[in-house]
């Protein structure tokens, strides 16, 4: 190695230059974190009852934060659970919350937040809050929906299309599926459809794989930054992009078809059980479908979702990590026959009723259908969900109770 003199003069010039790039990424840094203030959920359900203030800053900088919108309009904002408060303060880092009471109107509130920072900077934090849910699908003779179940990061929505006309159906406005949309784990935790070849899948065409975001030209929004940024996959080697409503249920017309590969309706799931005993019972549910005539049974509800055990696993993405379901299940609803009844109108001999639930991963694709079937009761107490509730009392309790594999046929 070679040493090179350095003159004084010359390391002189270079230590004030270093001091003074040091002194301008410091000065430019702490301009940056001094006024950072950022609301954790800029959009809250209607149901929401917090939110939180996040700030970054200089250790040991304060910050005064202010609801400056008119009064009248946010009262239903609060710092204080229990008293109306509009303005406090705190050390930046430490998070603070914003309480909201539950939105009982039917449009949209928003409140307008100051936070003034020690120094000087401040900036203007807007909070959104949806309106209530009417709830108007669950009183409707929907027989894949189930029973509503309030949670802060839960978006129901209801995807609805125009069919194109058939020899068997005229056309029009149909409900396409349903989603409750968990906003934490960013995957739904379950998609509900109705399946009639007649209706969904008739003429059928390819399908268009234009995997992208719920583009929320239907109510309620869904933000983009709350969903599954995943239009080239989840770069996990051993993940799908596993539909919870099958594109192939839906062939009726491309934009049909086209709504089943929204993010809101896809899940990371175990390539192997996607692609092989998965697929398999995807193809038998549609064969367990009304026949075109009509003459098997009026319609098939199916519920599909996905259960977290364990909340840690996660695929990192753009908007935020992805929650890997432990289980993926589904359950099922049929009628006996063409019997030309409301759902609550049935006797228990009336109807029958099965669920489907796999581990995913390696051991969950090596799973049979029949290893999987179980009881849709058992469904339930593993997902907390009531699925069915259109059924009257008596006769859920014992068609969710019964297990009995012969009356769907292939199952083994």
């Amino acid at each position: 190695m070679v040493f090179v003199p350095v003159r004084p003069r010359t390391l002189l010039r270079m230590l004030m230059l270093f001091a003074t790039l040091f002194i301008a990424a410091c000065s430019e840094t702490t301009e940056d974190v001094r006024s950072s203030a950022t609301l954790e959920s800029a959009i809250v359900a209607g149901t929401a009852t917090t939110t939180r203030v996040l700030t970054q800053g200089i250790p040991g900088q304060s910050f005064t934060a202010r609801l400056v919108s008119d009064p009248e309009t946010t009262a239903w904002c609060s710092f204080d659970a229990t008293q109306p408060v509009t303005s406090t303060s705190g050390k930046v880092g430490t998070p603070l919350t914003l309480h909201v009471e539950a939105n009982t109107t039917d449009t949209y509130r928003v409140a307008e937040l100051a936070v003034t920072f020690s120094g000087g900077s401040a900036t203007t934090l807007r909070l959104t809050q949806m309106p209530a849910t009417t709830h108007a699908e669950y009183d409707r003779a929907w027989g894949e929906l189930p029973a509503y179940r309030t949670g802060d990061d839960f978006i129901y929505k209801t995807y609805h299309t125009t069919l194109v006309g058939n020899r068997y159906f005229i056309g029009g406005e149909v409900r396409n599926y349903t989603v409750c949309y968990d906003t934490q784990t960013r995957v739904s935790q379950w998609v509900a459809y109705p399946v009639f070849y007649a209706l969904y899948e008739y003429p059928k065409l390819d399908r268009v794989n234009a995997f992208g975001y719920d583009p929320n030209d239907q109510e309620p929004e869904i933000p983009t930054s709350w969903q599954q940024n995943i239009s080239r996959g989840y770069n996990a080697g051993s993940y799908d992009r596993g539909h919870m409503l099958p594109q192939a249920t839906r062939y009726n017309n491309y934009d049909t078809n086209r709504m089943t590969y929204y993010a809101t309706n896809m899940m990371p799931q175990y390539s192997r059980l996607n692609q092989g005993v998965w697929a398999t019972l995807e193809g038998k549910v549609r064969g367990w479908g009304p026949l075109p005539s009509g003459t098997r049974y009026d319609t098939l509800y199916v519920v599909t979702g996905a259960c977290f055990q364990d909340p840690d696993a996660t695929i990192a993405n753009a908007n935020g990590p992805i929650t890997v379901p432990t289980h993926c299940w589904k359950v099922l609803l049929k009628q006996t026959g063409n019997l030309n009844k409301q759902l609550w109108e049935l006797s228990a001999d009336e109807v029958k009723a099965i669920g489907f639930v796999f581990t995913n991963d390696a051991q969950g694709a090596g799973t049979t259908i029949l290893e999987a079937a179980c009881s849709v009761r058992e469904v339930e107490e593993l997902t907390g969900f009531t699925f069915f509730q259109a059924l009257s009392p008596a006769v859920s309790s014992e068609v969710k109770n019964r297990f009995d594999t012969t009356q769907w046929s292939g199952i083994y």
